[in-house]
C-alpha cells in the first residue's frame, strides 16, 4: 500500500506543480496572512531537503475556484521502514481553513475534507505573525521525533518471537475489538502462518502485523486507515488520533 493516497471529487482538479504557481493568492489584512500555494510546497521542500528527506512523488487537488490545496508528498526517509513515509497538506485562501500537515506510514488525503495520518505536524493560522519558514521546520521537526520513535518500535516488533498461541491471542483481540471485518479472519491467519513473502518468515510481532496490513487493502481507504491506526495501538506502536476537532494549534 503507498503510504499517502489523496483522493479528488467533483469540486476539485489534480494539478502538477507548475499548475500551482499559476495561482495567485489574495492580499494580506493586517491580521491574515495568505500564502501562496506554490509558495507553501516549495518552502516545505526545502524544510524537508534540509533534514535530508527527498519527495519520491507529489499528488495535488485544487478547489475550482483556485481557494484550497489538498496534497500528499511521498517521502524517502531514511530512519522508516523501507524508506518510505508521507505527508497530507491542506490549506485554504479564502479563510475557511488553516496550513494543516499530518504525516505517517499511512496517510488520506480528501477533498471531502477527511485527513488521517499518524501524525499531527502542523496546524497554523494564516495570521499576521506566520512565519513560514519557521513553521515549517518545526512540523518537519516532529516528523523525524515521531518517526525515530516508529523505527525504533518496528526493531521492537521484529524482535519479538510469538508462539503460535500468542499469534492467535493477538489475532483474536484485534477481531474481538472489530477493527477488521471478521471475514478477513481466515485470510489473515493464513498470511501469517503461510506467509508469501520470506521476510514474513519468522514468527515475529511484525510479520502479524504485516500480515494484518496486506489484507486490509481490500478496505475502503474510508475504514482501512482508522483499521490500521488501532492495530499500531494494539501492537504498542506510538499513533496519534485522526485529525478532527482535538488538533492543538500551534504557536
Amino acid at each position: 500500500m503507498e503510504p499517502g493516497q489523496l483522493l479528488s471529487h467533483v469540486d476539485t482538479d489534480l494539478v502538477t506543480r507548475d499548475q500551482l504557481a499559476l495561482i495567485p493568492a489574495p492580499e494580506p489584512t493586517r491580521t491574515w496572512r495568505p500564502i501562496p500555494h506554490i509558495e507553501l510546497i516549495q518552502t516545505l521542500q526545502q524544510a524537508l531537503w534540509e533534514s535530508r528527506i527527498g519527495i519520491r512523488e507529489e499528488k495535488f487537488a485544487l478547489r475550482h475556484d483556485g481557494s484550497t490545496l489538498f496534497g500528499v508528498l511521498q517521502l524517502a526517509y531514511k530512519d522508516t521502514p523501507d524508506g518510505q513515509a508521507a505527508m497530507g497538506i491542506r490549506t485554504s485562501n479564502d479563510k475557511s481553513m488553516s496550513i494543516q500537515i499530518c504525516a505517517g506510514l499511512s496517510v488520506f488525503v480528501c477533498d471531502n475534507l477527511v485527513f488521517r495520518g499518524d501524525l499531527i505536524a502542523l496546524n497554523r493560522k494564516h495570521t499576521s505573525g506566520l512565519n513560514l519558514q519557521t513553521d515549517l521546520k518545526v512540523a518537519v521537526r516532529r516528523f523525524q521525533e515521531h518517526f525515530g520513535c516508529l523505527a525504533g518500535e518496528i526493531d521492537s516488533l521484529k524482535a519479538r518471537h510469538l508462539t503460535d498461541g500468542e499469534a492467535k491471542v493477538l489475532i483474536h483481540d484485534v477481531f474481538v475489538k472489530g477493527n477488521f471485518p471478521l471475514r478477513f479472519l481466515p485470510q489473515i491467519s493464513g498470511t501469517y502462518f503461510q506467509p508469501p513473502l520470506q521476510d514474513w518468515e519468522e514468527r515475529t510481532c511484525w510479520s502479524l502485523h504485516n500480515a494484518f496490513t496486506l489484507v486490509a487493502k481490500q478496505m475502503p481507504m474510508s475504514t482501512r486507515l482508522g483499521a490500521i491506526q488501532e492495530l499500531g495501538r494494539l501492537f504498542g506502536m506510538s499513533s496519534e488520533l485522526p485529525v478532527s476537532s482535538q488538533i492543538a494549534e500551534v504557536a
